[in-house]
């Protein structure tokens, strides 16, 4: 059998947001992290990342400097594979000079090999 994989994206957008890790989807299948990416309007500075089961996905938190700009990073092949029932969260470290918006996207592959 076949089976091509498919992309999906998992996105949290917050006002006025503040540092806190949001749960946002338990992984069916075997898939891999893609990327994360982050959009930030007002304030002065957000840093983000993403965890699986509570660990960092990004060695470095990926700073969201630029105002309405996206920034994304991804994580190593071996850090970035979700297996059935792993939880994935989106996590705001910092969040500098009160933004009125972040957005949060994370990219996952779905693919029935792993």
């Amino acid at each position: 059998m076949s089976y091509k994989a498919r992309l999906t994206e998992r996105v949290l957008t917050l006002k006025a947001p503040a540092p806190g890790t949001h749960i946002l989807w338990r992984a069916p299948v075997a898939c891999k992290v893609k990327a994360i990416r982050a959009y930030r309007l007002g304030g002065t500075g957000a840093t983000v990342n993403a965890q699986k089961n509570g660990s960092n996905l990004l060695a470095a938190d990926l700073s969201a400097a630029a105002a309405a700009t996206w920034v994304s990073a991804s994580p190593t092949a071996a850090v970035g594979k979700l297996a059935p029932g792993d939880t994935l969260a989106a996590v705001v470290v910092t969040a500098g000079g009160a933004p009125t918006d972040l957005t949060i996207q994370i990219d996952v592959e779905l693919d029935a090999n792993g």
